[in-house]
């Protein structure tokens, strides 16, 4: 069957990857790097040390039909194979027609061609002239026509290679890369001006008002009309109202059918999950208009991209994306889980930071949204001195089994994080409140006398009243919410080491009370260094192996 996924009988998703269910302990390599099998060697053992099993790598249009209809995978073919020899699995990043909003990874005979395949034209100011841009239009059906057909190329040579071939090193692909216009909020070609000024599509209005119910908060705030019944007959412009809030909406569903026709072509020959990922819009707390952090209004980010504003539009008409994906390098990492698993969808995060603030966020991912992957971005290229993905996925490999475990049982979950901070500042990090089980859990970063650590964890409940705490730089008081209880205690804290990684299998290696608990009050998850500051009497000891099972008792 390949690679696919499938639906938890408690809800959420899980990959399955060679018969198993599969968690992606990915980084995504920097955009060239997956072009050279030669550069690539070097690659590999620094994946592996980083505690990479997954790596999210580019493969170019240009690379992949440098001519028209004759393809070249010999260099893909070379990576597949050191990656299987390095115990790597593949995400592919299929740059074709769109890249950050461009058509770098356009061959050369379809860069050299605009007659053929037409450029986005743009206004970048009511005053300026039409500007004829670097990217391809989506009211192209040449355009279309020759990137879905390279698509299924090279879906075809997949299935040949590895599916067929019983290895699954590819275990999932994106479609595009970051679509959408800039420097203008539509496409203001003559094929695109016609299609605004046409009557909206009655599939287009019709479904949106049949799935009103469900539509995110942003779509139905931004056009309150969706519930009121909309006109048929009219442009969109006279449908929707004039301004950029339209022409998103109008850019992004023809963005979706695009990208919808290429996974399409790609599906029909190898089923793999397939998504598209989105450069996220800036808050008013984040913005940075311009440059590849993106900006607030449509335009300065890509516009007509699967955004939160729009994810509706990508959810509904492009069925053949399993889901769609957030890059998160300066929203709210939080809101952006709960965004993008909007009608209950899969989460994964093809890029986000690689310092330990990305690091730090990943657990969040994990532990409270159920994401199948997150993908630091630049991982073959980090600074000698950065490595925090290293330790994070270290342990995130040894309790692997036992998250994949209480996903398919339903067994709750959550995940935190809390942020280093200087000495001057104030901490940022506010003491967290979550219901498991019939248990209501106060998590709080470890005090210290000194200053303290970063926080971070992932607690599972794993029967009627046993914890599986993971982690460091907290600690966790513990409530019953039953109403007849007067008292809730630890009965027994053990710190546990993995024994079998496979597995999952743990023993206990000693156990902890006494200071340890603060006499009992607090599973202590302690950092690796606590600052003890002027107290001269050691209470707080340093983590160990960063797991240890909790059982709490009431009456």
């Amino acid at each position: 069957m390949g690679p696919h996924l499938a639906c938890l009988p408690t809800g959420g998703y899980e990959l399955i990857v060679n018969g198993s269910s599969y968690l992606c302990r990915a980084g995504e390599l920097n955009n060239s790097s997956f072009s050279s099998p030669l550069h690539m060697r070097s690659v590999w053992p620094e994946l592996v040390r980083q505690n990479v099993n997954t790596a999210f790598a580019a493969i170019g249009w240009e690379d992949v039909e440098p001519q028209e209809g004759k393809f070249a995978f010999e260099s893909l073919d070379q990576n597949i194979l050191q990656a299987r020899e390095h115990g790597i699995k593949l995400v592919l990043l299929w740059f074709g027609s769109h890249k950050n909003g461009h058509m770098n990874y356009a061959p050369s005979w379809v860069k050299t061609n605009p007659t053929r395949f037409p450029r986005c034209i743009t206004h970048p100011s009511p005053d300026s002239p039409p500007k004829v841009n670097d990217y391809l239009s989506v009211f192209s059906s040449n355009s279309i026509e020759a990137d879905a057909s390279a698509f299924r190329a090279l879906m075809a040579h997949l299935h040949l290679v590895d599916g067929e071939a019983g290895q699954e090193t590819v275990v999932m692909v994106q479609v595009e890369n970051e679509a959408g216009v800039l420097g203008d909020t539509r496409d203001r070609s003559p094929s695109a001006e016609a299609a605004f000024k046409s009557p909206v599509p009655l599939s287009f209005l019709d479904t949106l008002e049949a799935h009103q119910s469900t539509l995110n908060k942003h779509l139905l705030s931004n056009f309150p009309s969706i519930p009121n019944g909309l006109k048929r007959g009219l442009g969109w412009a006279e449908t929707f109202g004039s301004g950029p809030l339209t022409d998103e909406l109008f850019m992004a569903y023809h963005y979706a059918l695009y990208i919808d026709q290429v996974a399409s072509a790609g599906k029909a020959a190898y089923a793999l999950p397939m998504y598209t990922n989105a450069a996220l819009r800036a808050t008013r707390h984040t913005a940075r208009d311009g440059g590849t952090g993106g900006g607030a209004a449509p335009g300065i980010y890509p516009c007509g991209g699967p955004v939160d504003t729009v994810i509706d539009v990508y959810q509904l008409f492009a069925p053949n994306l399993d889901f769609v994906s957030p890059d998160i390098y300066f929203a709210d990492y939080e809101v952006m889980c709960q965004e993008y698993t909007h009608r209950s969808k899969p989460l994964v995060i093809p890029e986000q930071r690689r310092d330990e603030y990305g690091a730090l966020r990943t657990w969040v991912a994990m532990g409270k949204y159920g994401a199948l992957a997150t993908a630091a971005f630049g991982i073959d290229t980090l600074p000698d001195n950065e490595d925090a993905f290293q330790r994070h996925y270290a342990l995130l490999r040894d309790i692997t089994p036992a998250l994949l475990a209480a996903r398919r049982k339903g067994s709750p979950t959550t995940g935190f994080f809390f942020d280093a901070f200087a000495p001057s500042a104030e901490d940022p990090g506010s003491r967290q409140e979550v219901t498991l089980g019939e248990w209501n859990l106060v998590i709080e970063r470890q005090p210290v006398f000194g200053h303290p650590a970063p926080g971070y964890g992932l607690i599972i409940l794993t029967s009627a009243s046993t914890f599986l705490l993971a982690g460091e730089g907290y600690q966790v008081t513990f409530n019953s919410t039953s109403p007849g209880s007067t008292f809730t205690g630890i009965l027994r804290l053990d710190e546990k080491e993995v024994i079998d990684v496979r597995s999952g299998t743990m023993r206990s290696v000693r156990r902890l009370n006494g200071d340890e608990t603060h006499c009992g009050k607090q599973a202590v998850m302690p950092s690796r260094s606590p600052d003890d500051g002027w107290y001269p009497i050691p209470i707080n000891v340093p983590s160990k192996t960063r797991i240890a099972e909790c059982v709490v008792y009431k009456f």
